[in-house]
């Protein structure tokens, strides 16, 4: 059956009464009811019955429960680590060695680069091991869960050794199958990252934006207000996914090394689960190891022993009981129940658009035109569109590269440009729309309320999003990425520096 134009209306419902009543779960909840209303043929029973059939897919779906597990695991790591005082101890010792606010920015974008191989990972953890040093500068915990989440989806899709990789090659090869054309999958994938002119453009304006503090917008009024009066964040703390970690009583023995040996652990078992399940110790190439691997199951395998040698570390350290550890793993999981309600209702929402044909509805009426200049800046705001309605990224590319790769090979568009549109077209919503999962983790990592880093980020990323649509003409025209990127990112940086106001200068440091 085919529902047109009424496929649009349950994620216009969600981002609607989010943005208006900033009541996350209830918003998604009412998306989700009305796009099962629409899809039962305004059938009230018959969308109750799906209702429950939504929810539960979600729950029993293999990488969805492998992601709640982690997600809990994850709190609990988080949960010890603040019992033990290394958190304290960290922002200690970080005081003496990054001296301002802007220091404590970059940190935190490092920090997110660092961890580049996978986005869930990415945004729970570098926003908790950052998150000290920037409250004690005083930088406001939206601009760190905007640093986060820059830092996290758009770096997996420039970055051949992400978790993101295979997919998006798996993708790419199926394409090059199908129209019975010879090709390199890994070769495409690298001819493209210079144009996903939105990754690159939203890294390197972030960037831009840690070293100079040129705020605007929503962003600019959050950053005063931490500046000034040391509120780093805004509004009602009990809003704040992740919070109630920080009422723990952290113990004062703790140092350095309670926040080191469960990151190095979490570190470097995931790594290692990474290779593994790749194949690279049977014979695999790191480059397959990483693009077969099973982030799913490594991500869980490392949780599991980073909260097994943190807890044994601190109770023969002595610096907390084994209760007090129990405690603070048990607090840990339940401060991520709020994330995971949001989690659970972004991917009911993302399955009752797909039952309604969102995806193919957009593309088809938008990808009218022909003109092949023009197609990778089509492509890319196509690709845009669904992924800020859905929240995924990896559903866009899964909906769009069929129909992108023919549209190029019909039109002679070029071939890398068509798929950095599509990249970085999906990972534009899974960045910033307030139903995507990484934003939702990144809100959860920085304890951030998840409203108010939507509000703040999105004027960022709908400017990085307008410069790149634009790039994709100039890339289209001359088939290559390089004066475009070059101009995108001046562009970028261009605006952003007659937009914003330097309260670094005016707060001193």
């Amino acid at each position: 059956m085919e529902f047109g134009i009424w496929s649009v209306l349950p994620p216009l419902i969600a981002i609607a009464l989010c943005i208006i009543t900033r009541q996350v779960i209830l918003s998604l909840f009412l998306g989700v009811a009305a796009g099962l209303f629409i899809h039962s043929d305004w059938n009230v029973f018959g969308a109750f019955r799906e209702l429950t059939e939504v929810l539960v897919a979600q729950l029993v779906d293999d990488w969805h429960a492998r992601v709640i597990l982690f997600t809990c695991l994850l709190g609990g790591t988080t949960g010890l680590i603040q019992i033990s005082g290394g958190f304290q101890a960290f922002g200690r010792w970080a005081g003496k060695v990054v001296r301002s606010a802007r220091g404590a920015r970059l940190t935190a974008w490092f920090a997110g680069l660092i961890l580049f191989f996978d986005d869930y990972f990415d945004c729970l953890t570098s926003g908790s091991v950052v998150r000290p040093i920037t409250d004690e500068f005083k930088v406001s915990r939206e601009k760190l869960a905007y640093l986060v989440d820059v830092t996290a989806a758009p770096i997996c899709t420039v970055i051949p050794l992400s978790t993101w990789a295979a997919y998006m090659m798996g993708l790419v090869a199926t394409e090059f199958d199908k129209a019975g054309v010879s090709g390199s999958p890994f070769g495409t994938f690298l001819a493209s990252i210079p144009f996903n002119f939105y990754a690159i453009g939203s890294i390197l304006l972030a960037l831009y934006i840690a070293v100079t503090a040129r705020n605007f917008g929503p962003m600019a009024r959050a950053e005063h207000r931490a500046r000034t009066t040391g509120a780093v964040l805004g509004g009602d703390p009990a809003e704040v996914t992740g919070q109630d970690i920080l009422v723990l009583q952290a113990s004062p023995r703790g140092s350095i090394s309670d926040l080191v040996v469960p990151i190095v652990t979490l570190v470097g078992i995931m790594l290692l689960g990474l290779l593994y399940t790749g194949g690279l110790f049977e014979g695999a190439t790191l480059v397959e190891a990483i693009g077969d691997a099973d982030a799913a199951t490594a991500l869980i395998w490392a949780t599991i022993t980073a909260n097994i040698v943190a807890f044994l570390w601190y109770v023969l350290r002595r610096v907390a009981t084994a209760a007090e550890c129990l405690k603070g793993m048990v607090q840990g999981f339940k401060a991520m129940v709020p994330a995971l309600a949001i989690l659970i209702l972004a991917w009911s929402i993302g399955e009752v658009t797909d039952r309604l044909g969102l995806g193919e509805f957009v593309a088809n009426t938008v990808g009218q035109v022909l003109v092949p200049w023009l197609v990778p800046m089509l492509v890319f705001v196509v690709s845009a569109l669904i992924s800020f309605s859905t929240g995924t990224s990896w559903g866009t590319f899964a909906i769009m590269m069929p129909v992108a790769m023919p549209l190029a090979f019909a039109t002679g568009a070029a071939i890398p440009a068509v798929v950095g549109g599509v990249f970085g077209g999906g990972v534009f919503g899974d960045h910033c729309s307030p139903i995507s999962d990484t934003t939702i983790l990144s809100s959860t990592g920085a304890s951030c309320n998840h409203i108010d880093h939507v509000y703040t980020q999105l004027p960022y990323a709908l400017l990085a999003a307008g410069i790149a649509a634009v790039g994709f003409i100039v890339g289209g025209l001359m088939q290559s990425p390089w004066i475009a990127l070059l101009l995108t990112v001046a562009a970028l940086l261009g605006v952003t520096t007659w937009l914003g106001r330097t309260a670094e200068v005016r707060l001193k440091g």
